[in-house]
């Protein structure tokens, strides 16, 4: 046993990193420069550098990495360095397309522009809405204009009464409400009065009117209806002309009102865009009515001033909508877009609400996207956070593709569309950059093979940096940038050293600093707080330690309810005595505030002569993961390699993890599966107070695992709670020593003797540990030494083998004596 035989021990010097303050060339960080650029990850940043800078398609970049390990920032400094270099990205207007109405039109105008051309068009409106009545109703203009009117009334009359002459004394034109510009009715003459041919029908009826004269005076209507019909076309043919020979006169007035104004507009703005204007000149040609004066300036008494001239803007179409305004933009533009919903990256057409409930949609309600703003430039968002839609994910390749955007009105919960404008697409010239992790990376990469064509650089940003002499400093600049810019006490050296343990922690390896810089940032303003708790004036050490350990205390309530179970007995586990099959095994949990804890738990093994082999008992009842169920085969292998190479495999065992209701995931319990199951073959018991952690391959070696400091403080505290014996310890792979950062409690315990750290390489080197008999050495010829535990477990395979083959042949027999 452990306490009878001595075994290799890991350092004590290897047990923890430590920083010694007396390294760090300050006393306080208030005497350091506040470290703004980004420490380490000169992968990432040289991949970004490349995917920004080079001008290409498909250069689009994937930047990738846990939060907190300075993706944004990293981003932003390269893209600041590129916002002052390059040409500033035009305005983008749309516009009324007089030709095709539901195809808003697109004006492409250089930066500030767009809003020029917005007040050129409304200052033209404004002087055409006060330029044209005034002239309409200029006493020349209205001259002519009656002058026009009157002959064709003339004529007009001229025809009437020549028809008139024609009906009587039989019939007559009856003219309702004195209006002649409706159409008169064809009335029969009755006693010298005109009367309706309906009200005649009512005579009739009623007895009061000849039926034989009715019947004469019907048959005489129809005749002349339709010569009547024949000269009211006429009439009407007269009054268009009449209304042409007036419009004519008033666009022989307006038009060269109408181009002056026109032509000064399009003076304000880019010559690029004078068709649109010729459209609009031609357009207000046509449409000039829309700006005839009110009836009381019709009758010459000019309208006041602040009466309104429409309920309505009747000359919406004239309107400009700047969608994009790039007028304080300098050099390419960045944007970020915190929420990349399909609306806010895309755009959308908003319909808006007319009187009477009624929606409508026009080139007015087009609002551009954060994918048009960054046009020319860079457009940054979470892929997480967007890809929630799959809509987005599909528009965003498609306008990478064709390097076009189009703004639609996209409404997933619509059962129809909601408007049926067409805007002409933009042309777009954007380098996207995506924000997300190895996961979807690798989900997008795999299922669509359009991705890496389209995001061919990959800003791979690692959670860990290297450890030396100058990452400390910067790390120190880091704490001083944060102090700085949330105004926090300084941090002393010795506060600064227990920063630096605790991110060699986090990172893992003792030549390794924690890149979770948003965990560190959070430390240190929880450190602040303590301090002020304590009222000193700097952060002391202490201060940070009490932060470390609040922060456990605040979501540690699952281990602590686990540990009370085991201290209740509800969860069998004992650090004491010895068991055949038995092996403490060393897990661990991870809640969902990303704290990582250890917990022992029992494994158990038990074998017997068969052919079904060694037997995963939580992958039978789908609670082990793909990984652990691999390690569990691998121990097959390993018995085929050591016991199997002079006789056949016959066994039949079953390993679990006992008490385990969760998922089983990792291969990290492996090696304790190994050792349980060869003490339940060698029917040795094996000393519950070690606990064994590590995976094995085929040939034995003992392979290193994660979270080597949880699962050694987690049974260090089950052998606290149970009682320190002075044998109690743990096996580990030795090629985790270099990431041990132990707890000092747990230090001052094996610097006494009173727990132990066993590196071993190989499952031999732990079986003296755990049976305190030795391995076993095998020799060609002579096998595995019969004292030995290899020895053993090789008798007992080969009593197995010859058993088995035995009752095969019939030579005995199964049924009990």
């Amino acid at each position: 046993m452990p306490d009878a035989m001595s075994f290799p021990e890991v350092p004590l010097e290897k047990l923890r990193w430590r920083c010694d303050p007396e390294s760090l060339p300050f006393e306080t960080t208030d005497e350091l420069t506040p470290l703004e650029e980004i420490i380490g990850q000169e992968r990432a940043q040289r991949a970004l550098a490349l995917g920004v800078e080079l001008v290409k398609p498909g250069y689009n970049i994937y930047v990738c990495g846990m939060t907190g390990t300075g993706k944004m920032t990293a981003v932003q400094q390269v893209l600041a360095a590129r916002q002052g270099n390059g040409t500033q990205p035009p305005d983008l207007c749309y516009v009324f397309h007089f030709k095709f109405p539901d195809r808003p039109r697109l004006l492409t105008v250089p930066a500030g522009q767009g809003q020029a051309l917005k007040k050129a068009m409304e200052r033209l409106l404004g002087d055409l809405k006060h330029e044209i009545p005034r002239a309409l109703a200029s006493i020349s203009f209205r001259q002519r204009k009656k002058a026009r009117l009157r002959l064709a009334q003339r004529r007009e009359e001229k025809l009437i009464k020549r028809f008139e002459a024609k009906l009587a004394p039989h019939f007559g034109l009856l003219w309702r409400d004195a209006d002649t510009s409706l159409e008169p009715e064809l009335a029969p003459l009755i006693n010298g009065k005109l009367m309706p041919l309906a009200e005649l029908e009512e005579r009739l009826e009623a007895g009061k009117f000849p039926p034989a004269q009715y019947k004469q005076i019907r048959s005489q209507h129809t005749a002349l209806s339709a010569e009547f019909a024949e000269v009211f076309a006429d009439v009407q043919r007269l009054r268009h002309e009449a209304d042409e020979e007036v419009r004519a006169l008033e666009r022989a007035l307006l038009r060269p009102i109408i181009q002056q104004k026109v032509r000064a507009a399009a003076a304000l703005t880019d010559t690029t865009i004078h068709h649109y204007f010729q459209d609009v000149e031609e357009a207000l040609l046509e449409e000039s009515e829309r700006f005839h004066p009110l009836p009381a300036e019709r009758d010459g008494s000019p309208a006041h001033a602040s009466t309104p001239v429409y309920d309505e803007d009747p000359l919406q179409e004239y309107q400009v909508n700047v969608v994009v305004d790039n007028t304080a933009t300098s050099g390419p533009p960045v944007i970020f877009e915190p929420f990349p919903t399909y609306k806010n990256l895309f755009g959308a057409i908003e319909p808006m609400l007319e009187y009477g409930g009624i929606w409508r949609s026009d080139f007015t309600g087009i609002r551009a996207g954060a994918m048009h703003r960054a046009n020319g430039g860079y457009l940054l968002f979470n892929a997480l956070d967007a890809f929630v839609d799959p809509t987005v994910w599909t528009t965003l390749k498609r306008i990478l593709r064709y390097r076009q955007a189009e703004i639609q009105n996209y409404d997933q919960h619509a059962l129809m569309p909601s408007t049926t404008l067409k805007p002409e697409p933009i042309p777009c010239d954007v380098k996207v950059i995506l924000l997300g992790n190895e996961e979807l990376y690798g989900a997008l990469a795999s299922e669509d093979e359009s991705f890496k064509r389209l995001f061919k650089v990959k800003a791979d940003f690692d959670t860990t940096i290297p450890r030396h002499e100058r990452t400390i400093v910067q790390y120190a600049g880091f704490i001083r940038y944060i102090c700085h810019e949330e105004q926090l006490r300084p941090f002393d050296r010795h506060a600064v050293a227990a920063v630096m343990e605790f991110g060699v922690r986090l990172a893992g390896r003792h030549d390794k600093l924690s890149a979770r810089f948003d965990v560190i940032a959070d430390v240190l303003r929880e450190a602040d707080y303590w301090a002020g708790k304590a009222g000193t004036a700097v952060v002391t050490r202490p201060a940070v330690e009490q932060a470390l350990r609040e922060r456990v205390a605040r979501v540690n309530m699952i281990e602590e309810k686990l540990y009370e179970l085991i201290n209740t007995g509800l969860l069998l586990l004992t650090t004491r005595g010895a068991v055949v099959g038995q092996v403490n095994g060393l897990f661990v949990y991870e809640t969902e505030e990303d704290y990582f804890f250890g917990c022992p738990m029992r494994i158990t093994a038990a074998a017997t002569m068969g052919d079904a082999g060694v037997v995963n008992i939580e992958r039978e009842v789908d609670l082990s993961d793909a990984t652990h169920s691999k390690g569990v085969l691998i121990l097959s292998g390993y018995l085929r390699h050591a016991y199997a190479q002079d006789k056949p495999l016959v066994l039949s065992a079953s390993l679990c993890v006992e008490q385990s209701y969760e998922g089983i995931a990792g291969d990290s319990a492996s090696a304790a599966e190994m050792y349980a199951l060869l003490s339940s073959l060698a029917g040795l018991p094996i000393e519950q107070g070690v606990a064994v952690t590590g995976s094995v391959n085929q040939k034995g070696e003992i392979q290193p695992i994660s979270a080597i400091n949880e699962k050694i403080e987690s049974f260090f505290d089950v052998c606290r709670m149970q009682g320190l014996t002075g044998t109690q310890g743990v096996i580990l792979p030795p090629q985790n020593i270099d990431d041990l950062m132990l707890r000092e409690d747990v230090i001052d315990a094996i610097a006494s003797g009173r727990f132990h750290l066993y590196p071993t390489a190989y499952i031999d080197d732990g079986l003296p540990i755990l049976t305190g008999m030795p391995a076993g050495t095998y020799r060609p010829g002579k096998g595995y030494p019969p004292d030995s535990v290899n020895g053993r477990v090789d008798a007992t395979l080969r009593r197995f083998a010859e058993q088995w083959y035995a009752l095969q042949r019939g030579e005995i027999s199964t049924t009990p004596a």
